[in-house]
């Protein structure tokens, strides 16, 4: 009988640790980080982007579930976090499953409307001046990426979300400056990054560095704009404004190198060379040198 109800006692207690670790912070959840870089707009005369964020979910059984409700909206300069640079928006404990969509909500301005979004998206220029962004007629206010995410119990799910802003934001016929958001989805430990010296060589203004996966640049690509911007199929970009250039979150593989030079409103004005068959790996940054008056034409 003392031998029952030992066991009981035992029991009971077993029940209360398993009640008490599921319950405290952690538990049995995973952890969930979403973090946001850019890949930066061509044009000289822009000095910031910036991007409210209202909150963040994701889509499961039907349903969109907040990850994050912002107390107060959020917003990114995302023009501050280029070449490998990032900000968190979330990193915390998640109930783990499975989910098939992100959705970011944001701040907009709305057209036809005496209400005022505050704060709310705008792109700032360098004479202190600034625009609202809109989005599209009739679309909704959000960033929809359809990727699936999983929040596996007391695992790290680790995430990169990569705006390309010279994609992302056009000017429309009434002169409104439109985010349509073209974004590239990195799962973080996955990725690698290539950091550039510039050597031997005077800089050049207004030269950009387009990335693309091996073998799939196009020089029709200079010139055709029918999908919003130039050069639309490069992964990511970045400007020579140092001797120092880095691209950050690379899935790996092979990639090429496209050096484009540019007019001051960010139009191509003709290309200058390229680099191939450069390796990049999980986790690692891979280092190389280029002078720009030996760059390769093909």
């Amino acid at each position: 009988m003392k031998k029952l109800k030992n066991s009981r006692v035992w029991l009971v207690f077993m029940l209360a640790v398993f009640a008490f670790s599921c319950g405290e912070e952690g538990g049995l959840k995973g952890t969930l980080k979403i973090a946001i870089t850019d890949a930066p707009i061509d044009a000289d005369n822009v000095k910031a982007v910036n991007l409210v964020i209202a909150n963040v979910e994701g889509f499961q059984n039907g349903k969109w579930k907040p990850f994050r409700y912002f107390e107060q909206p959020t917003g990114v300069n995302l023009m501050a976090y280029t070449g490998g640079k990032s900000v968190l928006l979330i990193d915390q404990y998640t109930n783990p499953g499975q989910f098939s969509a992100l959705r970011l909500s944001l701040n907009v301005a709305q057209r036809n409307s005496s209400l005022i979004v505050n704060p709310q998206s705008n792109i700032v220029f360098k004479n202190g001046s600034s625009a609202p962004l809109y989005v599209p007629e009739g679309a909704n206010p959000e960033i929809v990426i359809e990727q699936i995410v999983d929040v596996v119990s007391r695992g790290l799910t680790d995430i990169t979300l990569d705006v390309d802003l010279r994609k992302s934001i056009q000017i429309n016929d009434q002169g409104e400056y439109i985010i349509k958001p073209v974004v590239r989805f990195i799962e973080t430990g996955k990725s690698g990054h290539i950091r550039a010296s510039i050597v031997k060589a005077s800089m050049q203004d207004r030269v950009v560095a387009y990335v693309y996966k091996r073998n799939a640049f196009n020089n029709n690509e200079l010139v055709d704009i029918s999908n919003g911007a130039p050069l639309y199929n490069a992964i990511t970009s970045t400007a020579l404004k140092s001797t120092q250039i880095s691209f950050g979150f690379l899935e790996a593989g092979t990639y090429d190198l496209i050096f484009v030079k540019h007019s001051p409103s960010g139009i191509v004005s003709e290309m200058i060379g390229r680099t191939n068959s450069i390796k990049v790996e999980a986790g690692v940054e891979t280092n190389i040198e280029i002078n720009l008056d030996e760059l390769g034409p093909s």
